[in-house]
C-alpha cells in the first residue's frame, strides 16, 4: 500500500460518503490528529539520542491520545470527536509545558489552537468560547512557568534542542492549516461554480419548458385582439403571476348568443395551467359535443367531464375551477339583451346605466370538479339594456396585497374603482384598473393570476 494512499484513507476515516460540504471538519481533524501524532512520534529518536529517557514516555503517551481520536471518526462519533481532539490537544499543550518549563517554546503550539474551533466547528458561539479558552490556557500557563518549577529536570541544551523541535512541528502544523484552508476554499469554490452552473443550466430548461407551455396555452385562448369581433364594446384583462396561469377566459358563439366566462383553476403556474387545460377541454366538449348553451347545464357537464377525467388517477384529486359564466344574447331591435348566468363561487356584477351602485348576481356555493353535497347549477336569466355595464373575474385582483399596510384590496374598493370609471370607454376602464393595480402592489410580488373581462351592452 502507498503513502498516497494510507494518507487518503486515513484523511476519510469513518466516513461513508465523501461529501465535501458536510464531511470538511472531520476529514481535516483526520490529518490534523494524523499529522500531529507523526511529529510527535518524530521527536522520540531525538530525545533518545539527547538522552531525554524521561520525555520518550510521555512523547508515547501524546501519541496514543491523538489516534484515538481517530478511532473515535472510525466509530462515526464525529462531532464527540472533534471536542474530544481539542480538549486533548490544549490539555497536552498546557500540561507539557509546565512538564518540561520555560524555554522550551512550548507555548507556541497555543497558535493552531486558535485556528482549530473556526475549521472544525460551525457554531459562532462554539468557535468563540474555545478560542477563548485557548487564549486563557496560554496566558495561565506562561503565568505559572514564572513560579511552578518543572516537572522534568531538562538540561538547557537538550530544553534548546527541544524548542527548535517544537518551532519546526508548529511551523509545519500552523502551514499546513494554512494550506489545506486555501484549498479547500479554492476547491469549494469550483464546486460551486460547477453546482451554480448545472442550476443555472437546469433552470433555463425548465424556463423554456414552460415558455414553450405558454405558447401552447395560448393557442387555446381567444386571442384578445379578435375579441372585438364578438364582444366589440369591451376589455379583457389577463394578466397571469407566472409565465403560465392557472386563470382562463373562455369566450364562444352561438346562434342565439355569446358565451363568455373568466375561470380561475386551482393553483398557479404549472399546476394550475395543466388544470386550465382539462377544464377548457370539458367546456369545450359541453358545448360542442353535448350542444348545450345553457349555462348551468354546461357547468354541470363539465364538472361531470372533469371529475371523470381526474378519477382515472389513483390519487384523490379535488382539482377544479371556480367560474363565472355568461349567455349574452345577441342585440335585440330595441337595444335590449337576455343574459342567461351561471357561477360556482365567482359572482358577475352588473352596472346599470347611470347607477352609482353594484348588482351582484352571488354564484352557487361549489366548485366545478369533485366535491361534497353537490347539486345543479342554477342558471340566471338577467335583462340588461343598452349601455349598462357587466363584468366577470376571478379573484387575484381583489387578493393582491399591497398599499401602505400590505393588506388585500378587497371587493368593496375594486366595486368603487369599476363604478367611478363606469363613465369612461372600456380601453379608459382597462388602463385605469392597470394603473391602479399597479400603485397598489408597488414593489410587492403579484400574489395570483388574474382576468377581468368588462363588456358594454
Amino acid at each position: 500500500m502507498s503513502a498516497k494512499s494510507i494518507w487518503n484513507k486515513i484523511s476519510y476515516l469513518g466516513l461513508e460518503e465523501r461529501n465535501e460540504f458536510k464531511n470538511r471538519e472531520v476529514v481535516l481533524m483526520n490529518k490534523l490528529v494524523f499529522i500531529s501524532a507523526l511529529m510527535m512520534l518524530g521527536m522520540i529518536p531525538f530525545e533518545v539520542i539527547i538522552n531525554g529517557w524521561e520525555l520518550v514516555w510521555l512523547e508515547v503517551v501524546i501519541v496514543m491520545l491523538c489516534l484515538s481520536a481517530l478511532y473515535l471518526n472510525y466509530l462515526k462519533w464525529f462531532t464527540f470527536a472533534k471536542f474530544y481532539f481539542y480538549v486533548v490537544a490544549v490539555s497536552i499543550i498546557f500540561g507539557l509545558g509546565l512538564a518540561i518549563g520555560k524555554g522550551s517554546a512550548n507555548e507556541l503550539f497555543f497558535f493552531p489552537t486558535f485556528i482549530f474551533p473556526a475549521m472544525l466547528f460551525h457554531n459562532r458561539v462554539v468557535i468563540i468560547t474555545l478560542s477563548v479558552i485557548a487564549g486563557l490556557l496560554f496566558i495561565l500557563q506562561s503565568y505559572l512557568m514564572e513560579f511552578v518549577p518543572p516537572v522534568f529536570d531538562v538540561p538547557s541544551n537538550i530544553k534548546l534542542t527541544i524548542r527548535y523541535l517544537f518551532q519546526i512541528i508548529v511551523f509545519t502544523i500552523v502551514f499546513f492549516e494554512i494550506y489545506y484552508f486555501k484549498t479547500q476554499n479554492y476547491r469549494f469554490q469550483q464546486l460551486l461554480k460547477q453546482k451554480n452552473e448545472e442550476i443555472e443550466h437546469k433552470s433555463q430548461e425548465i424556463i423554456d419548458s414552460i415558455t414553450y407551455a405558454k405558447r401552447i396555452q395560448e393557442a387555446i385562448l381567444l386571442p384578445i385582439p379578435l375579441i372585438k369581433n364578438h364582444l366589440p364594446d369591451s376589455f379583457v384583462i389577463y394578466k397571469p403571476k407566472d409565465i403560465v396561469a392557472g386563470d382562463f377566459y373562455w369566450i364562444e358563439d352561438t346562434p342565439d348568443s355569446t358565451l363568455v366566462s373568466v375561470a380561475d383553476c386551482t393553483g398557479h403556474g404549472v399546476p394550475g395551467a395543466m388544470v386550465s387545460v382539462v377544464c377548457h377541454n370539458a367546456l369545450n366538449s359541453s358545448l360542442r359535443e353535448f350542444d348545450l348553451t345553457d349555462p348551468g347545464k354546461i357547468l354541470d357537464k363539465t364538472r361531470e367531464l372533469v371529475t371523470r377525467q381526474f378519477s382515472k388517477s389513483n390519487q384523490d384529486v379535488k382539482d377544479g375551477m371556480d367560474i363565472s359564466l355568461a349567455a349574452i344574447e345577441k342585440k335585440n331591435e330595441n337595444g335590449d339583451r337576455k343574459i342567461k348566468w351561471a357561477g360556482a363561487n365567482n359572482p358577475i356584477w352588473i352596472l346599470r346605466n347611470g347607477s352609482k351602485e353594484i348588482e351582484e348576481i352571488k354564484p352557487d356555493k361549489q366548485t366545478v370538479g369533485k366535491g361534497e353535497h353537490l347539486k345543479n347549477f342554477t342558471t340566471h336569466s338577467i335583462l340588461v339594456h343598452q349601455g349598462d355595464l357587466i363584468y366577470i373575474f376571478s379573484d387575484g385582483f381583489a387578493d393582491q396585497f399591497g398599499g401602505e399596510r400590505g393588506k388585500k384590496y378587497k371587493y368593496k374598493p375594486f366595486k368603487d374603482l369599476l363604478i367611478l370609471n363606469a363613465h369612461r370607454s372600456m380601453k379608459e376602464q382597462e388602463e385605469a384598473i392597470l394603473r391602479e393595480f399597479e400603485v397598489w402592489k408597488k414593489d410587492l410580488e403579484q400574489v395570483d393570476d388574474i382576468c377581468i373581462i368588462g363588456i358594454r351592452i
